[in-house]
C-alpha cells in the first residue's frame, strides 16, 4: 500500500464520518425543533412561537438542507457550480433562525 492510497482511504473514512455526523445533527436538530414546537402548543406564547420557528430553522432545516445539498453535489445530481448557492441558502437560514431566537428572547423580556 503506497502513501497515496492510504491517504485516499483515510479521506473516504473521514468523509463518511462527516456525513454520518451531519445526518445525526440534522435528526437531533429536528427533534429539538419539534420539542420547541410542543412547548409552543402548550403555552401559545408569541415568544415561544418565534423561538420554536427559529430553532426549527437553525437546528433542523439548515442541517437537512446542508446534508441534502452535499449529497446532491457528491453524486453529481446537481453541478458543483451550485455549491456556493447551497452554502448561501444554509447561511441565510441560520441567520434567520438566530434572528428569530433573538427576537423571541427580546419580546419575552419585554412582557
Amino acid at each position: 500500500m503506497n502513501v497515496f492510497s492510504a491517504l485516499t482511504d483515510f479521506t473516504g473514512v473521514v468523509g463518511l464520518a462527516a456525513g454520518v455526523a451531519a445526518t445525526g445533527s440534522a435528526l437531533v436538530g429536528l427533534y429539538i425543533g419539534g420539542q420547541a414546537y410542543r412547548g409552543l402548543r402548550r403555552n401559545d406564547d408569541p415568544s415561544m412561537r418565534y423561538l420554536s420557528i427559529g430553532m426549527i430553522l437553525l437546528f433542523g432545516v439548515t442541517y437537512v438542507l446542508a446534508v441534502a445539498g452535499q449529497g446532491l453535489l457528491t453524486f453529481r445530481i446537481v453541478p458543483i457550480r451550485y455549491q456556493n448557492v447551497f452554502r448561501l441558502i444554509v447561511r441565510l437560514l441560520q441567520f434567520g433562525g438566530l434572528l428569530l431566537i433573538a427576537y423571541s428572547l427580546r419580546i419575552a423580556t419585554d412582557s
